[in-house]
């Protein structure tokens, strides 16, 4: 006979030996002695509640003094599985209740919910496929089995439920929309909501014990093993080769992948903390079939085997008193019987040996850096020197060769200044009408001196494809570095950002080479007027800096080539993460101890697992990234140990990684090379992620585009934006360490394939640079124009500075003004997290957007355009 879903807990997935067989004698269970095994220390007391047949997926009563279970017998004519009751008594007692299986107590331990189908399975089939018989239905009755009602009634397979101990609603899987997802639904039936819909296999969900969250196993194939799957589930037959565990909210959003054990794990059940799993995985087993009992944080640290007996323990359960699990094994099988049966421990908390597992390497480092003791990590402060000397020792402990700066003793370090305050004066004078000096302030990425020269007016960066602003002033309504880099690039021979109100003090950056200055919008709008309506009024700008630094380094390691000498290539591939952060503001956990914690894990699975690299690899951590990436531009300027930009072939940055959700990878910069497409697929299908690219540069870390404008191939990989950015709340308790160590696989994988590869990449100088606004090449546009400066009074979100006539936004009513503050799901915290939506997005999608207006909110629907349209 071939077992349903259900069966996967335990029979299809660990035993293979839920075929027919000849059914064993009913006989005693074997003494607490052999039971109980002196390396099982969570179990100190264990109890067989049932004997003879096929017992498994027990539940607890809410009250913690029953559980109920499915129950067949073996042999040709077994019949139908049925649900029993078994009392915690001694002996137990056990009732039948009614045919059907996969049984679960509704709150108040008076009615039970369950699956059960007409047909039940009367067939013979192969034991290790799994069948979606579409007659299986959930019904909900009496604990005796009386007053049965229907709950569901849809074509399709309806099964797997679980119970919210609160107020008995209902999680189940089912294949009603053509895949097999989960869905929630009330005690009686009523308000059915999809939780999931990523294709594959998504079942086996329970509730914690308020019923915020909920725990389940998934299948979810790629390539050509999501063909498979879908021709498995046209044929209603299933062979899923590993599951892992997923978590989301009650309501199924913010899933993330708790374990990544390239094994069958399932049944999660969870600790009365709700801060940590308990399930059944062949991890670690001699076989697939080989099954124990696991635990694991929900950050995807501290894997621990709980049970060791040989055979199968699956299926567990924790009763809600935490007291106890309920879990069914093979352990008390007699030789040549093939009997399974529910067992009932004792739960001990106060032993734990733990597999270490990347994840757990990844959130080590993550705590450390992140710890308040680091300071936030600011320029100048003892806790950036003590994570630049942490990051040190952990290189030359996986034995790294130190290829820093190498003028007398071989370091790790390569030293530069960092320009940590700035004081200056900047005067401005327009058409012979002089600027107030209260309403012009210098960039902190000015050179100081002057100029004189038309005013010309850029409102985007397609702009200079038909602006000549050779010698003359450019002025704009964007205040960044790139901004002013653009104009330097196209021989502007001054910059004028326009601010709203005040303009603000210059901050520290690297020098643009050109005079810039910011000007409040009231003193600059007539002449604005004039330069977009074609006149150009002669602009003089003059800026002093007076520039303090301090002395700053990165952390640089090798890995030499170590394939045959033959075999080896010239030019060296960087890996690369800031470990600097804004300061005492923010722990900086995510931005960016997440990139410099996988930076260190690939640096350590580097050395672990030596591949047979044919070029070097360095391993840099670099320091300024917010004092305008100082530590990259200074790498890239003068790369250490005499190499030279043009031996740099690539950089992969590693920048905010900590957060990673539903699988999903944004990775910015790969249309700076023709080859990384291919690079990506490979990687990411390894890591069983899914790589979501963004096009034309795009949204990346600071750090990539000293790199792109060396001509060096980038990739940024990134887990996206959040609420907690640059705040106090960024803590390491909130990131996802097997997401994070995914993220590292993805990374290493990309390298060692990048040092395979016969010639250089192959740059793309035509892609746009990273750190643009709404960039050409994002999926679409929403039509705003950023006021780089900012809302004021530290209001988050993005402050328009104007919108483009006929674009969305000016359909939708927006205007200079407003401040944008979330945009569909997206909670927008300043300009990048609205290029991240873009990259999200498609043309003709409609999306609310909430903007704050004169204090009040205000909420439209914008329909977003393509990015070429203005």
């Amino acid at each position: 006979m071939r077992p349903k879903l259900a069966a996967l807990l335990p029979c299809v997935l660990f035993l293979g030996a839920c075929g027919d067989a000849p059914p064993p004698p009913v006989i005693a269970p074997p003494p607490l002695a052999e039971l109980v095994r002196p390396d099982e220390k969570h179990l100190p007391e264990v109890r067989q509640l049932t004997t003879g047949g096929e017992n498994g997926a027990a539940r607890w009563a809410w009250g913690s003094d029953q559980v109920v279970l499915q129950t067949r017998a073996l042999g040709p004519d077994r019949g139908c599985a049925r649900v029993s009751r078994v009392t915690l008594s001694d002996p137990p007692g056990r009732m039948p209740v009614v045919e059907g299986e996969q049984p679960s107590f509704l709150p108040g331990d008076r009615d039970v919910v369950y699956a059960a189908s007409p047909s039940c399975g009367l067939h013979k089939e192969h034991a290790d496929e799994v069948v979606l018989d579409a007659g299986l239905d959930l019904f909900r009755a009496r604990a005796d089995g009386s007053s049965p009602t229907r709950l569901t009634e849809t074509p399709g397979y309806d099964a797997e439920a679980s119970v919210c101990g609160k107020n008995g609603a209902i999680v189940f899987t089912s294949l009603r929309d053509a895949d097999l997802d989960l869905y929630r639904m009330d005690a009686d039936g009523s308000h059915v909501v999809r939780l999931t819909a990523t294709t594959g296999y998504d079942g086996g969900a329970v509730f914690d014990a308020d019923c915020s969250h909920i725990a389940w196993a998934a299948w979810h194939p790629k390539g050509k093993e999501l063909d498979d799957y879908k021709k498995q589930v046209a044929k209603a037959v299933l062979h899923p080769p590993t599951l892992e565990l997923w978590i989301a909210n009650g309501d199924g959003t913010d899933a993330r992948q708790v374990t990544y054990l390239d094994a069958r794990s399932s049944s999660p059940s969870w600790y009365r903390s709700g801060s940590r799993l308990l399930f059944a995985s062949s991890f670690g087993g001699e076989s697939p079939r080989d099954a124990d009992l696991w635990a694991i944080d929900l950050d995807g640290t501290n894997l621990e085997r709980i049970t060791t007996a040989p055979g199968v323990d699956s299926s567990p359960a924790f009763s809600p008193d935490g007291k106890a699990i309920a879990f069914t094994s093979s352990r008390a099988t007699r030789l040549g019987m093939t009997d399974t049966n529910v067992f009932v421990a004792q739960w001990t908390g106060t032993w734990r040996h733990v597999e270490e597992q990347p994840a757990d390497h990844l959130m080590g480092d993550s705590a450390w850096l992140a710890d308040h003791a680091r300071e936030g990590r600011g320029i100048g402060t003892q806790g950036l020197e003590d994570a630049g000397a942490y990051l040190e020792r952990s290189f030359k402990s996986f034995g790294l060769e130190p290829a820093g700066d190498t003028d007398a003793t071989p370091s790790f370090r390569q030293g530069f200044d960092v320009v940590t305050q700035v004081s200056g004066q900047a005067s401005l004078e327009v058409a012979g009408i002089p600027i107030a000096e209260t309403d012009v302030r210098a960039l902190g990425f000015s050179a100081s001196m002057s100029v004189f020269g038309p005013l010309v007016y850029v409102g985007w960066d397609d702009d200079y494809a038909h602006l000549d602003v050779k010698g003359k002033v450019v002025v704009t309504r964007d205040s960044s570095h790139h901004a002013a880099r653009l104009a330097h690039q196209h021989g502007a021979a001054g910059f004028i950002a326009i601010a709203e109100g005040s303009p603000p003090d210059p901050a520290p950056e690297n020098s643009e080479g050109l005079p810039s200055a910011v000007v409040s919008n009231a003193s600059m709008a007539p002449f604005v007027a004039l330069a977009i309506r074609g006149q150009h009024p002669l602009a003089r700008l003059g800026v002093t800096l007076a520039p303090e630094t301090s002395r700053a380094f990165n952390v640089v390691g090798r890995w030499r080539a170590t394939a045959p000498e033959a075999q080896r290539l010239p030019g060296s591939i960087v890996i690369g993460a800031h470990y600097d952060g804004v300061g005492a503001e923010s722990p900086g956990a995510d931005d960016n101890a997440s990139g410099t914690a996988a930076l260190l894990q690939v640096a350590r699975s580097l050395g672990d697992k030596k591949p047979a690299l044919r070029r070097d690899v360095l391993l840099v951590a670099f320091s300024g990234e917010l004092q305008g990436a100082a530590g990259a531009t200074a790498f890239v300027k003068k790369p250490p140990g005499g190499l030279a930009a043009k031996d740099l072939l690539a950089l992969i940055d590693l920048d905010m990684v900590g957060r990673m959700r539903d699988d999903t990878l944004q990775v910015f910069g790969a249309d700076t090379a023709a080859e990384w497409n291919e690079l990506l697929a490979g990687a990411c299908n390894a890591a069983h992620v899914d790589c979501v690219q963004a096009t034309g540069g795009g949204l990346g870390g600071a750090d990539r585009l000293p790199f792109f404008e060396a001509g060096i191939p980038d990739l940024h990989l990134f887990t996206g934006v959040h609420g907690d950015h640059h705040k106090l709340t960024d803590t390491a308790d909130k990131l996802n360490a097997t997401g994070m160590a995914q993220v590292a696989r993805i990374t290493e994988h990309l390298a060692v394939d990048v040092s395979d590869l016969g010639a250089r990449l192959d740059f793309l100088g035509t892609a746009a640079s990273p750190g643009e606004g709404e960039a050409r090449g994002f999926g679409a546009s929403l039509g705003t124009i950023p006021d780089r400066t900012g809302p004021p009074n530290g209001q988050k979100g993005m402050l328009l500075a104007g919108v483009r006539q006929q674009g969305p936004a000016d359909a939708a009513g927006l205007r200079r003004g407003d401040i944008l503050v979330r945009l569909g799901g997206h909670v927008i915290g300043g300009t990048d997290d609205v290029k991240f939506v873009m990259t999200q997005s498609k043309p003709g999608q409609r999306m609310k957007a909430v903007v704050l207006r004169d204090g009040k909110e205000m909420t439209v629907e914008v329909t977003l355009d393509t990015p070429s349209k203005r």
